[in-house]
């Protein structure tokens, strides 16, 4: 006897027919498509759940440790567009939509399609854009982050707000870079992720506090959030999706790399590239993307700007 798809999702209490119903009407916008991205859109796939995807990097080498939607035939493929394909393989009854972008003010609209947006970045700058961008638009998301072996998860619902919690800075904090990554604490946190996910969107009760979890020392802790009565986020001042704040040069985690934005690129004019994709050529120097961003590798910012302007004026 053939089986359906979604046949041991629907036996669950907590979902049955009419739940899957409404996750198979439902759309989720997963913003970066790295380690949590990743394993947090394959599962909402498998779910029957429809996507957007935001990415705007390329498959590297060292991506695939932790990665799950690429493989070595990735390498050089924009993210978004290679995770799409993949995902199309496991549900072709699902609904895709993909950038390659870097999510800023101009392009937010993007993710109006979107029910729930799943934070799976890796900078403030892009969290508190989004967190700004459902305050306004009183849209649910999730905000999660890992580092070493350690990984955190918080739903936003207008009862505080990211910047409540969570607060700018310039300070040099430890990174991908220099403690590294366990892939296995990303699938945990996406696990976690998608299931608030799927609670949020059936109207069950979704946990309210921070989680943080080490799998390393198997410790899992929740911390109770507060919304800040002086928070002027939740006050209507909007700084990130006005583009009132929001910087040109940005280092990337997980990478001696920065992201510039200028002029709109014609990448078919880039010689001596290694790869190419539909939007970018990545050379030894840089990813050149024609939306007039440019990934460089480099150790500094000054080294950056250096690459940046003997190749783009």
């Amino acid at each position: 006897m053939r089986r359906m798809r979604y046949e041991k999702q629907i036996l669950l209490k907590e979902i049955e027919k009419k739940g899957h119903e409404k996750l198979r009407k439902s759309t989720i916008a997963v913003i970066g498509i790295g380690a949590l991205g990743s394993n947090s859109a394959s599962l909402l796939a498998r779910a029957g759940i429809n996507l957007v995807l935001v990415d705007r990097d390329v498959v590297e080498l060292d991506n695939l440790q932790r990665q799950n939607l690429f493989s070595e035939n990735d390498i050089g493929k924009e993210k978004a567009l290679a995770a799409e394909e993949y995902l199309n393989k496991i549900n072709s009854e699902i609904n895709i939509d993909s950038y390659v972008a870097d999510l800023y003010y101009r392009n937010i609209n993007i993710l109006d399609k979107a029910d729930l947006i799943l934070d799976c970045t890796d900078n403030l700058e892009t969290r508190f854009l989004i967190n700004e961008y459902c305050l306004k638009n009183k849209k649910p998301w999730i905000y999660s982050g890992i580092l070493g072996t350690r990984g955190m998860m918080l739903s936003f619902n207008n009862e505080y707000c990211f910047n409540c919690i969570f607060k700018e800075t310039t300070e040099n904090l430890e990174t991908c870079d220099t403690i590294g990554v366990l892939n296995s604490v990303a699938s945990l946190i996406s696990s976690i992720q998608v299931t608030e996910a799927i609670k949020i969107l059936l109207n069950r009760n979704n946990t309210k506090e921070l989680i943080v979890v080490d799998v390393w020392s198997n410790e899992l802790k929740k911390i109770k959030v507060n919304k800040n009565k002086n928070c002027l986020t939740c006050k209507g001042n909007y700084y990130y999706s006005n583009g009132k704040k929001g910087a040109s040069i940005v280092k990337l985690c997980g990478r001696n790399a920065y992201q510039i934005k200028g002029k709109r690129i014609d990448i078919d004019r880039i010689k001596n590239f290694l790869y190419k994709g539909r939007y970018s050529v990545t050379t030894r120097d840089f990813i050149a993307f024609n939306d007039g961003r440019v990934i460089l590798k480099a150790d500094s910012e000054g080294k950056a700007k250096i690459i940046y302007h003997r190749y783009f004026g």
